[in-house]
């Protein structure tokens, strides 16, 4: 197909185009800015609303609602129009944010995480789709960079931003910030975008994403330190009858979430693996790090929010260099030595909270785990894009994106299990940092192939 009928854009160069860009750029932003602005916030609001014992599920129950977000909305956004589903994940989003502004109890504030995290699940993959209606593939090459660069500047502000209102405002506005930014999002891509046609023949196929969400909600409550063990084991064992019935539905489905022959790719799988492991270990330092500087270290949670700096900063900046080294080593050069790199920086931070060495080691600690986790993450999801054939391209994009955040979510609640302590939870941090990069280095492939089977 020739490129320059490829694609008739969704809203023509000029001022539509530059406001349709805009409301996306703020969409994306908001739901980025939010994965981070509640680090720096979180150990007072639960110190003030009394549920420090429930920390990790507010963290948890936003990533897991993102997972099933993601999961969901990606295959809606085809069927009902890109519009409609980011005006719903938007609205949802915002829902969540004032309920969870307005909160008085923690066990409230999980639940309106619940909804603001579905919301933001919407988001992610329904922006990068509007983004792609709106240029060709020409004039893409250039928009993503802009979007990569927003995304990482509100990653990366988001501890800081957040750690200024609970010093100077009250972290409540941590999530009341978002009302303005997402209005003004929604009114800009109304005024100016227009969906593409689409068929409506095709049946949308939402059975796997729930099934796949409800297994997965109780296989993580049955990780939930305050019930009973036989409570526990009874969810443990419903989700995995869950999972299992999850496996046969996609094998006869028309519309699989992956399609199981690509989950037969080492490089796929390994993707997959990366996505898990470089999800829990990015997630879970960001939860253990501001609790650790404002509780043990004494820290203002403006500090602890700087503190932050360094592993997102990092990360931004690891990704930059990832896909060279990807192109010259493939994933095992790229993955598995960025988690290696990691495994260093996590044992840096671990002796220094076990040894007090203080916050200058810790700071080089965190900038080196960000180092590592930018290629090793981000190469996890080029890898299988090489393989996978075009029109699979999207599903496989938005898999490895959720599964980034059940590995987040799912450590966190995990961590809850284990002995309190911060040295026994950051040595654990680097044990995980450890299974990574010895897990990549001896089975993710040492070449880029593409889907076609030549070397790229």
């Amino acid at each position: 197909m020739d490129v320059s009928s490829e694609l008739q854009p969704a809203a023509l160069p000029g001022s539509a185009r530059r406001m349709a860009t805009s409301a996306v750029l703020l969409g994306l932003v908001v739901s980025a800015f939010e994965t981070t602005v509640v680090t720096s916030a979180m150990p007072t609001l639960t110190r003030e609303l009394g549920g420090q014992h429930l920390y990790s599920w507010v963290f948890s129950s936003y990533l897991f609602a993102s997972t099933l977000g993601i999961l969901l909305f990606g295959k809606l956004a085809d069927h009902l129009g890109r519009k409609p589903v980011f005006s719903a994940g938007m609205g949802l989003f915002l829902l969540g944010s004032v309920l969870c502004g307005f909160s008085q109890s923690v066990p409230a504030l999980i639940a309106f995480r619940l909804v603001q995290g579905l919301g933001a699940g919407a988001l992610q993959p329904t922006t990068m789709t509007i983004s792609a209606d709106l240029y060709t593939l020409r004039e893409r090459a250039a928009v993503q960079g802009l979007f990569t660069g927003a995304w990482g500047a509100a990653t990366v502000v988001g501890p800081l931003i957040g750690g200024w209102l609970v010093t100077y405002a009250s972290w409540r506005w941590v999530f009341l910030v978002n009302v303005p930014v997402g209005l003004l999002a929604l009114a800009l891509l109304h005024a100016s975008y227009r969906d593409p046609a689409r068929s409506s023949s095709s049946r949308v196929e939402v059975r796997g994403p729930a099934l796949t969400g409800v297994s997965l909600g109780l296989l993580l409550f049955a990780l939930e330190r305050g019930g009973s063990s036989a409570l526990r084991l009874s969810l443990a064992l419903a989700a995995c009858v869950g999972l299992a019935a999850v496996v046969r539905q996609q094998r006869s489905s028309p519309s699989p979430l992956v399609p199981l022959a690509l989950l037969r790719d080492r490089t796929v799988l390994c993707g997959v693996l990366g996505g898990v492991l470089g999800g829990a270990l990015l997630y879970t330092t960001t939860a253990l790090v501001p609790l650790w500087m404002t509780g043990r270290e004494g820290h203002t949670p403006l500090m602890a929010g700087l503190a932050l700096v360094p592993l997102l900063g990092g990360w931004a900046c690891g990704s930059t260099f990832g896909v060279r080294v990807f192109l010259r080593g493939g994933l095992r050069a790229s993955a598995g030595g960025g988690f290696a790199l990691c495994l260093g920086g996590a044992c840096l931070l671990a002796l220094a909270v076990s040894r007090d060495w203080g916050t200058p080691a810790a700071f080089i600690g965190l900038g080196l785990m960000g180092l590592g986790l930018g290629p090793a993450a981000s190469t996890s999801l080029l890898g299988p894009q090489t393989r996978a054939p075009w029109h699979h391209r999207g599903m496989v994009t938005s898999a490895i994106y959720a599964t980034r955040m059940l590995g987040g979510s799912f450590t966190l609640a995990a961590l809850e299990l284990v002995p309190p302590g911060f040295p026994v939870r950051f040595a654990l941090v680097a044990s995980l940092a450890g299974a990574a990069a010895l897990s990549l280095a001896l089975f993710a492939p040492g070449r880029v192939v593409t889907e076609a089977g030549a070397p790229s």
